[in-house]
């Protein structure tokens, strides 16, 4: 995560947010169609790689966007209490999905959701510069 914040702030935040989400979203539906299981744990290593490039520059956009106080302080706290919760609803769901149809649902799902928050994010997340950046 210290290389993916280093690059966050050389090459942009949301230029790397939408990419580690971009890179989340085809590696899952890549692992909907793994042959064997060595393929599907290979591949889930590189969906923790892709949470590693998202979290920095998530983090950092927070940061910089909420000036410091109560707000940045409720903001941080819904990323916080979103970890756990993404955590149970995506066990659940992913459970469910299994279940009802095969292991690979869930990989599909995955894709879906991370589209659909990748175009969301493109619009609404601001575009910061760095202080001193002269670019």
């Amino acid at each position: 995560m210290l290389f993916f914040g280093k690059t966050a702030d050389l090459f942009g935040r949301k230029v790397q947010l939408l990419g580690g989400m971009a890179f989340l979203s085809l590696v899952s539906l890549i692992i909907s169609f793994s042959p064997n299981p060595m393929a599907v744990n290979v591949l889930c290593g590189f969906l923790g790689l892709g949470t590693a490039i998202i979290s920095p520059p998530s983090i950092g956009i927070l940061i910089s966007v909420y000036p410091e106080g109560r707000r940045r302080n409720k903001a941080m706290g819904a990323l916080g209490s979103g970890n756990p919760l993404g955590f149970i609803l995506g066990s659940v769901s992913s459970g469910v999905a299994t279940k009802y149809f095969s292991w690979r649902a869930s990989f599909i799902i995955i894709p879906i959701f991370v589209c659909v928050m990748t175009i969301v994010s493109f619009w609404t997340v601001p575009t910061i510069r760095r202080a001193g950046n002269t670019r």
